[in-house]
């Protein structure tokens, strides 16, 4: 009796592996994902940018924006930068013509605005403040003004 639970044990894990081999695994292995992991294909195409380059004078003790009007194309987004310091941008909640009215980058970051909003205000002054950050922990602010253009390739001001 004990043979013959021994020999269906043993043919029970032949048909076992049998089984696995057919499915494609091997019999100790479990497979392993391809990596590099694809990605899905995406027909996203990020908006070109207008640079907004924020930086701090220690003499003056005062912080640059370069340029401080900036008037914005409407198929193009504000990227503010800052190699100096980490910088906070701060638009009323109410005339944001963005997503959102606050954006944050760490210093040598950028902080993308994204397209302004097919409803937002054009060709309005609009001021936002920027709160930077020095390396040492001193917080200054400054403040700055976009205006959205109706034109496609509007062009920077000072």
């Amino acid at each position: 009796m004990f043979t013959n639970i021994l020999l269906l044990l043993i043919i029970f894990a032949l048909l076992w592996l049998l089984l696995r081999k057919r499915a494609g695994a091997e019999p100790d292995e479990e497979r392993l994902p391809q990596f590099p992991i694809p990605r899905p294909k995406s027909g996203f195409v990020e908006p070109p940018r207008q640079e907004v380059k924020i930086r701090f004078d220690e003499k003056e003790n005062t912080v640059r924006i370069e340029p401080p009007n900036l008037i914005l194309a409407p198929n193009k987004q504000a990227a503010w930068s800052s190699p100096s310091g980490k910088i906070e941008i701060r638009f009323s909640p109410n005339e944001a013509p963005f997503g959102g009215s606050s954006f944050i980058s760490a210093q040598d970051g950028v902080s993308l605005s994204g397209l302004p909003r097919p409803e937002a205000a054009h060709e309005i002054a609009l001021n936002y403040l920027v709160l930077f950050t020095t390396p040492d922990g001193r917080l200054l602010n400054q403040t700055a003004s976009l205006v959205v253009s109706k034109r496609e390739q509007a062009e920077q001001s000072n």
